[in-house]
Formats: structure tokens, C-alpha cells, sequence
């Protein structure tokens, strides 16, 4: 780990006792990358936003994503403006 944190050069930014909090901050940081735009097509979509939670259940993901794939789209219905 050491030599790791050498090579990016992330021991002089951040004090060794506060390299815990990578283990916390970095999923976080992944799962907000990856919620937000989710969220936002969905939005879109007419979906709700709560469908962004199933996507990080294993197993209920694939489900969800089959349903979602197959399912009408509510905003495809709707005639644009």
C-alpha cells in the first residue's frame, strides 16, 4: 500500500492518519458518479429516480435492467413539444 501511495502521490497530500477515509470517500465518490446520470435518464425516461438503488443490488440490477428495457416509456407516448 505503500508503494502504491508513493507512485500516485497521494502521501504527501493527505496525512497517513486520514488514509482511512479514502475507503469511505473513493465508493462514494464511484456511486455518485454513477447515480447521478442514471437518475437523470430516468428522470426522462418518466421513470423514478428510485430506480437508480436497484442498479447497485447485485442480481435485483439485472432484473431491474430487463424491466426497464422491455417496458413502455411513458415519454415515448407523449407527444412533443
Amino acid at each position: 500500500m505503500e508503494n502504491l501511495c508513493r507512485q500516485l502521490g497521494v502521501c504527501t497530500v493527505v496525512p497517513a492518519e486520514w488514509h482511512w477515509l479514502m475507503a469511505a470517500v473513493v465508493p462514494l465518490l464511484v456511486i455518485s458518479l454513477v447515480a447521478i446520470p442514471v437518475a437523470n435518464v430516468l428522470r426522462r425516461t418518466g421513470r423514478s429516480r428510485w430506480w437508480t438503488v436497484l442498479g447497485f443490488v447485485p442480481g435485483l440490477n439485472l432484473i431491474a435492467l430487463w424491466v426497464f428495457a422491455f417496458s413502455r416509456w411513458p415519454t415515448l407516448d407523449q407527444p412533443s413539444s
